[in-house]
This record gives structure tokens, C-alpha cells and sequence, in this order.
């Protein structure tokens, strides 16, 4: 039975790689013996059918609490799942535990997460449990959620598929908020193709799609660290899709806007209840509420700048996806705050989000896909933007591009 020998891998990796905050047994094995019974009786109902699959906690599974990664998490058992669960459920999934977030899933960096391909560095986040479980081989399908970029970095990191779809594609209802105009559940997977399927059963019915024109932001990819430019270079050379240069959005522009919108957005949802979590994200929070109101509209009106040019830029070029590096740096080690970057001495924290951003901003589909590893090993992820409405189309792209995970 798949769900016994994913519960018991995870078990034996959690000492090392924390990516579980809660396993499952008796629930894995209720859906594992029902997900064998309808297949014996000739009833399948279709690629996730049995495969057991792992859940962000910052959504709701039924009979668990939804812990959020808080210091002081609120045991309250939630009712009812997710729509997301619900759609997972309905296509058979077997799910065999909660994975681990930052607290409120407003961090880029999961505390007590560890990286597969190198224990002592970052996973990512806030994300995080999700990518390293897929990225460990203990499940073939995770969702995790993404405001700027928590299913897309870690996925970087971790050398697996992240996908944030469509703004509003998959259901948010049963899923702790945190942005309300950014946030997006997301799925991670071995690769472009698992993601795909993955896609095709929660989401069916979308036509895949026939694109190949990519734009190609030299300029962004050139400011990434060298090891990061020349993997996304590469792979987008080998590629054979049609590859057009162009300029993409201000990417410092866009990060800033994204933070202090999630900034704002996350302390008026979550006012009520800063004691629930630690120094960090408690003085997030409170620095959200003092924002002005003048600031938090310059952000808006950024974002709807970075809206109508990227439309533009893909009307006016024709094109399917726009290119990019995920993470402008590999996974550095856990105990590093700051890295020289661009002559610049950066937070390791402020990196993370920073090409991510503009995605989140648009609401357009963005998908990590593992493109090669640094000199240490550490995968490099190259990062798909694609049209609004056309995720299965991206995904298909991104299977074209011919990067396969890097377990």
C-alpha cells in the first residue's frame, strides 16, 4: 500500500528534514483501503486515485487543527476541509499529514525545515514542508500557498515543480488568509509532468494549449548569481522553444509593492490575534497596522502599473510565458542572515521573494521548474510566467522545456 510506505518515510526523514508538523495513519489508511477497494471493483478515478499527498498547514483537513505554524498555535479541530481538500478527496488522494509552515506562512524561510539535497541549508518557504516532502520522495503531490512566492521558492530550493495558478483558479475558502489580493493555493510535484496530471484532475476541462514564444529578460537573468544565470541560461537554450529578448517588470518595484501590501493586508486580518504568534511575524504585523493608508495605495497603484505593462508586454510580443529565474540564489546555509549580492551586503530573507513578485502581483500563473544545480550540488530553479486563464498551458511549456527533478 502507497500510504504505508509514504507514512513510514516520513517518519524515518522527519528527525532530519522536519517537513511534517502532523502525520495521518488512521486517516491515510481509511482513504488507502477505500482508494484499493474501488480500483479492485474496476473504479478509477483517475491520476491521484491512491496517491498519497501532503497538506500545507495553513489549510483545512477535517478532525486536525490548522495550527498555522503559530507559537501559540489554536488547537480548535476544523470542521470541514478546504475546497481544495475537498477536491483532492473527490480525486482520490490519499492524504497523509500536514506539513510545516512559518508562522502565518508570512516568512520566505521555514524554521526547523531542512533541505533534502543538503540538511544544513534553507528549504525555503514559507512553504517549505510541502516542497521537502515532495523533494524527499515521501509524496508525489503537496499544496502549499503562495502570497509572494511560498510554493515558487522552495520549490526552487528543493529541486521540485511549484505551481501558482491563476489568481482564484483553485478554492481559497478553508484556507487561513493572509493577503486577500495575493493570495493563491499552489501545488509542488516531482516534475512537469506529475504537475500537469496533478492539475488535470482538480481543475478539468482546460485546453493545454499549443504555445512555444518565451520571453527572455537577459538583463534580470544576468543580475541573478552566476551560477543561477548560466543554469536558467542554459536550459532555456536546449529548450527549442522560439525565444524572443525582452524588458520585464521593475523588479525592485514590484517587490516593494508586494511586501507592503501583504504587510497591510496581513495585519488587518490578523489584528485581533497577535499574541498567537512569535517576536518575528507578531512585529510584521504590528508594522503593517502602522503603515499609511497613502503608502499602501502607492502600492496599489504599482500594482496596477505592473498589471497593464505586463499585459501589454505579452499582447505586444505575442507571447506564451515570460522567463525568469525563481531565486536570483541557491539554498544558502541555515545559519547565514546576510550574502554579498550585486555588491550589495542583502538579507538572505529579502532575496527570496524578489523575481517571485511580480507574478504575485498580476495574479498570472508562475511555475518553478528545477533547471541544474550550482557547484555544491543545489538545484537552480527557472521560473515560467504564464498567461492569465492558461495554466495547463504553462504547465505544458514546462514540460517542453525538458528539466526533470533533480532527485
Amino acid at each position: 500500500m502507497r500510504a504505508e510506505a509514504a507514512l513510514e518515510r516520513a517518519q524515518a526523514l522527519q528527525p532530519e528534514l522536519g517537513a511534517f508538523v502532523e502525520l495521518t495513519p488512521q486517516l491515510a489508511l481509511a482513504q488507502a483501503r477505500q482508494a484499493e477497494a474501488e480500483l479492485a471493483a474496476g473504479h478509477s478515478r483517475g491520476p491521484l486515485h491512491g496517491l498519497p499527498v501532503a497538506v500545507k498547514d495553513v489549510i483545512d483537513v477535517a478532525g486536525l487543527p490548522t495550527r498555522l505554524g503559530a507559537a501559540r498555535p489554536d488547537e480548535r479541530v476544523a470542521e470541514r476541509n478546504a475546497l481544495v481538500v475537498d477536491a483532492l478527496v473527490a480525486a482520490g488522494a490519499v492524504i497523509i499529514g500536514k506539513t510545516a509552515t512559518h508562522e502565518l506562512a508570512l516568512g520566505m524561510i521555514t524554521p526547523g525545515v531542512h533541505n533534502p539535497h543538503d540538511p544544513t541549508r534553507i528549504a525555503g518557504g514559507s512553504s517549505g514542508g510541502s516542497a521537502v516532502a515532495v523533494a524527499a520522495g515521501i509524496v508525489a503531490l503537496a499544496l502549499g500557498t503562495d502570497t509572494n512566492g511560498s510554493v515558487r521558492v522552495p520549490a526552487s530550493h528543493c529541486g521540485v515543480v511549484g505551481l501558482r495558478p491563476t489568481r482564484g483558479a483553485l478554492p481559497r475558502e478553508g484556507v487561513a488568509p493572509l493577503a486577500f489580493t495575493q493570495d493563491a493555493v499552489g501545488l509542488l510535484a516531482p516534475d512537469a509532468g506529475s504537475a500537469d496530471a496533478a492539475w488535470g484532475a482538480l481543475v478539468p476541462g482546460e485546453p493545454a494549449g499549443d504555445g512555444q514564444r518565451v520571453g527572455v529578460d537577459r538583463a534580470a537573468i544576468a543580475a541573478a548569481a552566476p551560477e543561477v544565470a548560466a543554469a536558467v541560461g542554459a536550459a532555456l537554450a536546449r529548450s527549442g522553444l522560439e525565444l524572443v529578448d525582452v524588458e520585464g517588470p521593475d523588479l525592485g518595484l514590484c517587490a516593494s509593492a508586494s511586501v507592503l501590501a501583504i504587510e497591510v493586508e496581513a495585519a488587518a486580518a490578523w489584528e485581533d490575534e497577535l499574541d498567537r504568534f512569535g517576536p518575528q511575524v507578531r512585529g510584521a504585523l504590528r508594522a503593517g497596522l502602522e503603515v499609511p493608508r497613502g503608502a499602501y495605495l502607492d502600492a496599489k497603484r504599482a500594482r496596477a502599473i505592473v498589471c497593464e505593462r505586463m499585459r501589454a508586454l505579452f499582447a505586444r510580443e505575442g507571447l506564451d510565458a515570460l522567463a525568469l529565474p525563481t531565486v536570483p540564489v541557491t539554498a544558502t546555509p541555515a545559519d547565514v542572515d546576510r550574502i554579498l549580492f550585486g555588491g550589495r551586503n542583502r538579507s538572505v530573507e529579502s532575496l527570496q521573494g524578489l523575481y517571485a513578485a511580480p507574478a504575485s502581483l498580476t495574479g498570472q500563473p508562475a511555475v518553478s521548474v528545477p533547471c541544474g544545480t550550482d557547484a555544491d550540488g543545489m538545484p537552480v530553479g527557472l521560473q515560467l510566467l504564464g498567461r492569465a486563464g492558461a495554466d495547463a498551458a504553462l504547465l505544458g511549456l514546462a514540460s517542453r522545456v525538458g528539466i526533470t527533478s533533480n532527485n
